[in-house]
């Protein structure tokens, strides 16, 4: 039996019904990045998942996931496998100096959020502190 509907064609609705319905200030097409440090990943991967998927659907933001480069294929790897790649755009490097909201451990950046782990316990507040940024950045 052959398959009726698949993710690709998924996201073409998603996409296609985002530009009907959505005002182009809020559409996905007009997003910025959210830039994930690589060992805040692999901490609790379900929590990591569910919030590049609220942050991606529901805030419009890119995620991207910021490693060293000799280790970007090791976290592309395990993110797959684990199925946490979901939501992730892209992997980068920093020497790319990415432009958007970081996730890290450490306030080197404006606009980051401090986390020592994504986990039960804070990732509803690192969601709210990411949409309170989101809402600054579209301010400037």
């Amino acid at each position: 039996m052959e398959t009726l509907y698949t993710r690709e064609m998924g996201a073409q609705a998603f996409f296609c019904l985002n530009s009907i319905f959505f005002h182009p200030d809020h559409s996905v097409y007009n997003s910025m990045n959210l830039i994930v440090v690589s060992h805040l990943t692999t901490n609790e991967g379900l929590y990591f998942r569910y919030l590049t998927m609220v942050t991606s659907m529901n805030l419009g933001l890119d995620v991207l996931v910021e490693s060293q480069q000799q280790q970007r294929d090791y976290y592309f790897n395990l993110l797959k496998r684990k199925g946490l790649y979901d939501y992730v755009m892209e992997i980068v490097t920093p020497e790319e100096r990415e432009e958007g909201i970081r996730l890290d451990t450490e306030m080197n950046f404006p606009l980051s959020v401090i986390a020592e782990k994504i986990s039960v316990d804070n990732v509803m507040s690192l969601i709210v502190q990411i949409q309170n940024l989101v809402s600054v950045k579209k301010k400037i």
